[in-house]
């Protein structure tokens, strides 16, 4: 419970220096606005330090199944976080980095979303039932016998999780139930991903909401092709679940989201540029600046003096001068 609470803080915190922020991208350098006197970035900031927080409360869980690389993890995440508050911080009073602002945008949908999902039975489920649904509908479609299983909340009530066991799905064949669908097979985190990169894009919304219509269908359909080829795999004796799930399917899975990574890019360039803003949060010390550094200004010492053509006369500048010169030669003095 406590975990969660800090989670919802951390993603209020981050949502509201990210929203303020956004409407500041075409101000031409306006001034911050504070948020109840206090600047976005001190907001974002103490979001990022929460956020760590949040995972570092994971270790117990990880360390009771044994999990020693995540349990690293979540103990590496509170000083990353720190980090991250830290380059935020050292941004004021301006506007901060670009990069922060697209990785809290990032971080506030796809965290927010799969949160609210995955602690609400009822919806997990049913996001598991459906695709458990349309994976036995096209195993079936092809000729092989499947069916969608009955629902297991796993002792949870309907709209909020009293425990942490596994929600799932099963995909039937011949009364074998060895394909379970989980909310991990429902490649909803990358549904997030992808969903929150187009938002938090610079591109006209038209853009956005069309590159949206045509890549979160194309990860949604190629999902359930995907779960339905493991099924079949498995359930045919060709491999073992296994081997499917973990080999296969993660291979498949990768060559896909690589090529509509390459559509999303080519739609909406600017999220190329975030992500390699995002880069130099770490990499670079501050953000480039399009004026000059103090110490890169121009010095009164390094401009050049000016020295006067020893062949040119300053009488040649007199009116009258100018006229006679006219008057006699009409092409213009003679070059020496």
């Amino acid at each position: 419970m406590i975990r969660n609470v800090v989670l919802v803080f951390s993603l209020l915190f981050l949502g509201f220096g990210y929203f303020f922020r956004t409407k500041l991208l075409n101000t031409n350098g306006q001034k911050t606005p504070l948020i109840n006197g206090i600047h976005p970035l001190v907001l974002s900031a103490l979001g990022w330090i929460l956020f760590g927080v949040y995972w570092l409360m994971h270790y117990s869980d990880y360390e009771k199944i044994g999990d020693s690389f995540n349990m690293l993890v979540s103990i590496a995440a509170l000083p990353f976080f720190i980090f991250i508050a830290y380059r935020e911080l050292n941004e004021m009073p301006g506007n901060g980095l670009e990069g922060l602002r697209f990785l809290s945008g990032i971080t506030v949908v796809s965290m927010g979303g799969y949160a609210l999902i995955s602690e609400v039975p009822v919806l997990e489920i049913s996001l598991e039932f459906v695709n458990a649904y349309l994976v036995s509908g096209f195993l079936a479609m092809c000729g092989f016998p499947a069916e969608a299983g009955s629902i297991d909340y796993s002792g949870n009530p309907l709209w909020y999780r009293t425990n942490g066991d596994l929600l799932s799905v099963p995909v039937l064949h011949n009364g074998s139930d060895e394909i379970l669908i989980t909310l991990s097979c429902t490649a909803f985190s990358s549904l997030l991903l992808f969903g929150a990169a187009i938002l938090s894009a610079r591109e006209p919304r038209e853009r956005k909401l069309t590159t949206a219509l045509i890549i979160l269908p194309a990860i949604f359909i190629f999902n359930i092709i995907r779960m339905a080829m493991i099924a079949y795999f498995t359930y045919t004796g060709f491999t073992s679940a296994a081997f499917a799930h973990h080999i296969l399917g993660k291979v498949g899975s990768l060559l896909a989201l690589l090529f509509l990574a390459w559509v999303l890019f080519t739609f909406l360039p600017s999220i190329l540029e975030s992500v390699s803003e995002v880069f130099d949060i770490f990499f670079s010390g501050s953000d480039e600046k399009s004026e000059l550094e103090p110490d890169s200004a121009v010095k009164p010492s390094s401009v050049p003096k000016f020295e006067p053509d020893p062949l040119f006369d300053k009488n040649e500048l007199k009116p009258e001068n100018a006229i006679d010169s006219l008057s006699s030669d009409p092409t213009g003095p003679e070059k020496q």
